[in-house]
């Protein structure tokens, strides 16, 4: 059986304060690693982990790890894909003080990534992470990429080792389909000695090349078994960037082509980002967008007998919002972990919401955030919760689904039983399959 580990990232949207201070986490650590340990022993297959990253979150790493050991690992990203497109790059000096950082703050740390992608220019910021837009796949580059990845893992296991540290190294693969896939991995595997692949723990499937659609996902995720490296790396699979039971489908319907994996990790800012998009999925699965309010809840005039409440942007009075989105969502929640409330003396939901977030009648404010002097526990509270329970919720449905893999719309992958039903039997019936184009769109200039 495939053990599923779920590893949070972008946890620190919108609540910064909470893990890069000490001092604001400390009143809560307690109560946070209870709730993260009732999730990691919940489940027999299943455990869940966090992901900071070394360069833009370097201080989440340290508050994590000092007052939250309860994850079951913590993983740490390199940032290099930021860094790759700043001003400064990526210096050797750079390069050792994220290594450094990653070894004393992490169990698992991913590599520098040398990308054969070329950028046009037009894709920076959060977007550059997330979309493949403005890029291009370089195929003659991708064994020059690997060679120059393989020098970096080198020198990352050089400062585990001086630093004697136990953290072990994910290697991520690079690719387009199962020739540069396996180009790739080989090349840095080959390029290590057995005392160096003793620092690496697992492999990592990346969409920075083939795009993140369904069956660009799909052909990465079954070409796996085609790779050429030892067996204790293909075990342990992580894929980047996957916080969707759909993309996990391989895993449910074919167990015996995936025979070869004990452990699936996988990362997802998804969850964590619900509380600062304003959403909930709740125990059946189902999705609540909870409106922003468009104004304040006050009477409109105070000497009017007009006492209708001022709308949501999306024209729901406040008693709509209660009804449908409010009470459904932060009604359970609260439930769900009513002990974590009440230790900080918060009676019910309803004393949440009106206390604590921006819904509340008395943000007469109009404030994006809210919480009055008796809300302030909740108001540090409920970002964490709301996190937490969506991907508990997650992995609940993760259990549901092994169990009870007859249940998936598989679209047809239960029938592939090896990577020539794949590639000939499966992938040529899907429709066009998007991947990163190998060229740049042109100008009309250019065409013409």
């Amino acid at each position: 059986m495939i053990n599923f580990e779920y590893v949070i990232s972008g946890m620190t949207m919108g609540m910064s304060d909470m893990y890069n201070k000490v001092e604001v986490l400390e009143p809560y650590a307690d109560t946070f690693n209870e709730k993260v340990t009732h999730i990691d022993n919940k489940y027999s297959n299943q455990n869940v982990s966090m992901l900071f990253n070394s360069y833009c979150e370097p201080k989440h790493g340290e508050t994590m790890r000092e007052l939250m050991p309860s994850w079951h690992h913590h993983f740490s990203d390199s940032g290099g894909l930021q860094l790759s497109r700043t001003k400064k790059g990526l210096t050797p000096e750079i390069k050792d003080k994220i290594y450094t950082h990653q070894a004393t703050y992490s169990d698992v740390a991913m590599i520098f990534d040398d990308i054969p992608v070329e950028f046009d220019g037009s894709n920076t910021g959060w977007s550059m992470k997330t979309s493949t837009a403005g890029r291009r796949f370089v195929r003659d580059l991708t064994g020059e990429k690997a060679r120059s990845t393989l020098g970096n893992v080198k020198r990352q296991i050089e400062v585990f080792d001086k630093l004697e540290s136990d953290t072990k190294i994910t290697l991520i693969v690079q690719g387009q389909d199962v020739d540069s896939y396996r180009e790739y991995i080989e090349t840095i595997v080959n390029g290590l000695t057995d005392e160096e692949l003793k620092s690496c723990v697992s492999i990592s499937l990346a969409s920075a090349c083939s795009g993140s659609g369904f069956n660009n996902r799909m052909e990465m995720i079954y070409a796996c078994k085609e790779f050429q490296i030892p067996m204790e790396l293909k075990s342990n699979v992580h894929l980047l960037g996957v916080g969707s039971h759909d993309m996990m489908t391989p895993f449910f319907v074919s167990p015996e082509y995936f025979d070869f994996v004990k452990t699936l990790s996988y990362d997802s800012s998804t969850q964590a980002n619900s509380w600062f998009f304003s959403r909930y999925r709740n125990k059946d699965w189902k999705n609540i967008e909870i409106d922003s309010p468009a104004g304040d809840y006050r009477q409109r005039r105070n000497d009017s007998p007009n006492t209708e409440r001022v709308t949501s942007s999306t024209g729901k009075t406040l008693e709509q919002m209660y009804a449908e989105q409010l009470v459904p969502s932060y009604g359970e929640l609260f439930e769900l972990n009513k002990d974590a409330f009440t230790k900080f003396g918060i009676p019910n939901f309803r004393h949440l919401i009106e206390e604590s977030t921006k819904w509340s009648t008395k943000n007469v404010e109009k404030a994006r955030l809210y919480n009055s002097d008796e809300g302030k526990h909740g108001a540090k509270l409920l970002p964490f919760f709301n996190q937490m329970q969506v991907v508990e919720h997650f992995m609940d449905r993760v259990q549901k689904l092994t169990d009870n893999p007859s249940t998936i719309k598989d679209r047809g992958l239960s029938q592939v039983k090896d990577w020539d039903m794949f590639i000939n039997g499966w992938l040529p019936y899907q429709g066009t399959i998007d991947k990163l184009p190998t060229e740049f769109a042109g100008s009309l200039s250019d065409f013409f």
